[in-house]
């Protein structure tokens, strides 16, 4: 093998001579003025090197692939079955089944393969129920417990900043969270972290870290929990995309730091993330496509378990099977085509991702220490701080929209002269926003673009 060390007659440059040769050619500006700061007050630089860049082991997870999501609300058991099973031969490697109420799984799950595929259960109660019904099923097809995977979706912190209320009452709640943790099916997730919420509220991707932290130390505090096995977390991932890969890095990092602190046995968490809520429009809606697609990048990058790519026209619009079908190909795309499924952490050695990484660690664990500080996560919200942290920073997200200074293209930018909405969105865009009566005030998920289609409606009308 040759020896030949290619380029060795360029001399390497350092970050002081880039900064000097910057400053030349922006002919008497500073070299400051091309800083800018994020929103959690990250100064963001123009270059970054090895100078600048502490290149640390990531916290991985075990394997390079992940599960591409199906979202599917259960309101006819046998209907979502065949849905189900429908989009598993498409592609589908993992289902997320919203179950109203109470649910026959042995219905729900005829002929789906549970030790082949991730399978989560969103559920607002009856866990005694859906536990023991699930444990029946697992022992009918004398599946082995351990190989399964797949979440049981029981959130009362999470509701009670969504709506302001528990599901019944905190004794109840907490109590039904318990039955769950009962369960022998040892591969089920049963403590899940739904922070989406606040992303999809405005909340900056350091708060998104500090909340998620804080929700699980409730849940170890509340139930006495001597590990972190059965944590799952959700995340919702925006149109920053960088920001977006460094905040998964960055959480898997401090999740170590978390364990570490409480004494408990270094295990991996489960990251569920799925594509962003907020920056979403019906205005030239197929330009969501490109945000998705862009986010769903994030996520991998970033390190996710699984991913969930929306349809293009939720939440408003039901276009039926084929934006899924489209959602489903973008994660198909990225595997087969694209073989994002062969690196284990593809942002590693990024100088400006490994930065990045380091500040939002650093701006996550501080918040964090800061809900902890007000009493922990349900002292907060009580109180309402941390629904005035998130709401601060939100509103300086929608002032940056509303300006022009945060585009959206066919948005705020590049609209179309004619555009048109179904009467389907035309009735919910126009339905007054039911009060909520809590006992806390509640955080709601809001899009940038909300009162920009409202105004074009109004128009039109």
């Amino acid at each position: 093998m040759s020896e030949t060390k290619l380029f060795s007659e360029f001399s390497a440059s350092t970050e002081a001579e880039w900064k000097a040769k910057i400053e030349k050619d922006l002919r008497g500006k500073a070299y400051e003025e091309l800083v800018r700061m994020s929103p959690d007050g990250i100064p963001i630089q123009p270059i970054y090197s090895t100078e600048s860049t502490e290149i640390h082991q990531q916290a991985l997870k075990e394997h390079p692939k992940w599960d591409n999501v199906i979202e599917i609300l259960v309101l006819d058991a046998e209907k979502a079955n065949e849905e189900a099973l429908n989009y598993l031969n498409r592609g589908a490697t993992s289902l997320l089944f919203y179950l109203p109420g109470k649910v026959d799984l042995k219905t729900l799950l005829k002929d789906i393969q549970l030790e082949y595929i991730c399978s989560n259960f969103v559920i607002e109660g009856h866990t005694e129920y859906y536990r023991d019904s699930f444990q029946q099923l697992i022992a009918e097809r004398a599946l082995d417990e351990e190989e399964l995977e797949g979440s049981f979706n029981f959130d009362p912190l999470e509701n009670l900043a969504r709506t302001g209320n528990w599901f019944q009452n905190e004794e109840s709640d907490f109590q039904a969270l318990q039955a769950l943790q009962q369960a022998e099916f040892k591969g089920m997730r049963s403590l899940a972290i739904n922070a989406n919420l606040f992303a999809n509220a405005g909340a900056s991707p350091a708060q998104q870290i500090g909340i998620a932290l804080s929700m699980a130390y409730e849940y170890v505090y509340r139930l006495d929990l001597k590990n972190s096995r059965g944590f799952w977390i959700n995340f919702a991932i925006g149109s920053d995309y960088f920001s977006e890969i460094a905040k998964l890095r960055a959480f898997r990092r401090v999740w170590q730091q978390w364990q570490a602190e409480l004494g408990f046995e270094q295990k991996e968490v489960r990251i569920y993330a799925e594509t962003s809520l907020r920056n979403k429009s019906l205005l030239d809606k197929y330009n969501n496509l490109i945000r998705t697609t862009a986010e769903a990048m994030a996520a991998v990058i970033g390190g996710a378990t699984e991913v969930c790519v929306k349809g293009f026209g939720e939440p408003l619009e039901d276009l039926g099977f084929f934006p899924r079908r489209l959602a489903l190909n973008q994660l198909n795309l990225l595997q087969h085509e694209c073989r994002f499924d062969q690196v284990r952490d593809m942002g590693a050695g990024n100088y400006w991702v490994e930065n990045l990484t380091d500040a939002l660690a650093e701006k996550g664990w501080a918040f964090f220490q800061e809900i902890e500080a007000e009493g922990g996560y349900v002292a907060a919200l009580k109180s309402n701080w941390l629904q005035n942290q998130i709401s601060e920073m939100a509103q300086a997200e929608q002032d940056r929209f509303d300006s022009g200074e945060l585009k959206m293209i066919g948005v705020n930018i590049y609209r179309k002269d004619q555009e048109e909405f179904s009467e389907e969105v035309r009735n919910a865009l126009a339905r007054p926003k039911a009060e909520k009566n809590g006992i806390v005030q509640p955080i709601e998920a809001k899009r940038l673009a909300e009162s920009l289609e409202k105004e074009i409606i109004l128009e039109k009308a």
